[in-house]
């Protein structure tokens, strides 16, 4: 049996892993019907909820897993994907020789995530109004790895939402914030903004950061309409996304989109 952990930082919050646990369910019931392919998923947490990753790891051993196929439930590549996980694999690979651990890619390495962005922001958009604008709220991070998918992914969104100004707004370490970037696009002219939390649980910075920061924005701005989307967590694009990669190893080209039937 191959083992599957879905892991994601955690949170405190009650209910931010509801939709970690969604997708897991759905990949089981998947792979419950693909008898072929006999497969056991599991979520779990690098900080803030159970089960950690190495009880998670620890119970797919116990299943009889010979291989756990780590995928990062994270969206980009900052240090919890780059540093953290890999040196807590190695010491789960220590501890269990017998099991062999795969580290998948972050999900914005996939080329049709940005699918899903779009999946939130398209009803909320008008492209015929020319005070229409779109701002996609990020995390934020000092990795490189990180900042350079960010960068492609704000690329990507501004090449298909053409003529409609696209920005991106940080809650931590980059700039500019998200008040910041609301306000820069107000003073381009938008007076209907489209906000899409590119985040994948309703933890802190879902319920009360990005809507404190846009309230404040509407405070100084009552003449901008905003509306505010749901998270990317919530979109039904990410459950193909986590499965591909979890199934094979991603061949970032066309031919890896012609097979999942997505567009990139």
């Amino acid at each position: 049996m191959d083992g599957v952990l879905l892991v994601a930082h955690g949170s405190l919050r009650a209910g931010a892993d509801t939709t970690l646990r969604a997708v897991v369910a759905e990949l089981n019931a998947t792979w419950k019907v693909d008898r072929t392919e006999p497969r056991q998923a599991l979520g779990c947490f690098l900080n803030y909820g159970e089960p950690l990753l190495e009880a998670g790891f620890a119970k797919l051993a116990a299943m009889g897993a010979t291989t756990v196929r780590v995928q990062p439930y994270f969206l980009f590549g900052g240090q919890y994907t780059r540093r953290d996980l890999p040196q807590r694999l190695r010491a789960l690979d220590r501890r269990w020789p017998a099991v062999g651990s795969v580290l998948g890619p972050e999900i914005a390495e996939h080329p049709a995530w940005t699918r899903a962005v779009m999946e939130l922001a398209l009803p909320a958009i008008d492209p015929s109004d020319p005070e229409q604008g779109c701002l996609f709220v990020v995390h934020g991070s000092r990795y490189e790895p990180a900042v350079e998918q960010v960068r492609r992914m704000t690329g990507r969104l501004r090449e298909v939402l053409s003529p409609v100004p696209v920005a991106t707004g940080y809650l931590d370490v980059e700039q500019p914030d998200v008040l910041t970037a609301a306000s820069n696009l107000y003073d381009e002219g938008i007076r209907r903004l489209c906000v899409v939390p590119v985040l994948l649980s309703a933890g802190r910075h879902t319920r009360e950061d990005v809507p404190r920061a846009i309230g404040l924005f509407q405070h100084r701005h009552p003449d901008c309409v905003v509306v505010l989307t749901d998270h990317l967590g919530e979109t039904t694009f990410l459950t193909p996304i986590l499965r591909d990669l979890v199934s094979k190893a991603i061949d970032l080209d066309s031919a890896t989109v012609e097979a999942t039937g997505m567009p990139a």
